[in-house]
């Protein structure tokens, strides 16, 4: 069979779910890798057939990924600060200017920890874990 009767195959008899999918990662893949179009929907196929053999009959929950949008939305805020502009930062995020202060001190502690890393915890053997 021919890759465009699949294709149309794929997009007339395949479950919504699937080639909804299949649309999502075609869309991902030519935005974020800059793949040709039809190589892009040929990968996007197979992801939402491959989702589909390993997943077949379960309910599946997708988290919204709040905790995520959160930290990322941080780091941001942590990149933007330069040590003399809480108010325009504030501003920007829409947040008040003590959350800046407080995500600018969050993510400092946090950096420092990952760079020092631990000098109490486990075999004092191991290297640190990156």
């Amino acid at each position: 069979m021919s890759k465009a009767a699949q294709d149309r195959l794929f997009k007339s008899k395949g479950p919504e779910l699937l080639v909804n999918l299949a649309d999502h990662v075609t869309d991902s893949v030519k935005d974020v890798l800059g793949v040709s179009g039809i190589t892009a929907e040929h990968l996007g196929q197979e992801v939402a057939l491959r989702m589909s053999q390993v997943w077949c009959g379960q309910l599946i929950y997708f988290p919204s990924g709040t905790q995520l949008k959160s930290a990322q939305t941080h780091l941001q805020i942590f990149e933007a600060f330069n040590g003399r502009n809480h108010d325009e930062v504030a501003t920007k995020f829409g947040v008040s200017v003590q959350h800046v202060y407080k995500v600018v001190k969050l993510i400092r502690k946090e950096t420092l920890r990952d760079m020092q890393g631990d000098l109490f915890s486990g075999d004092s053997n191991e290297l640190p874990k990156e």
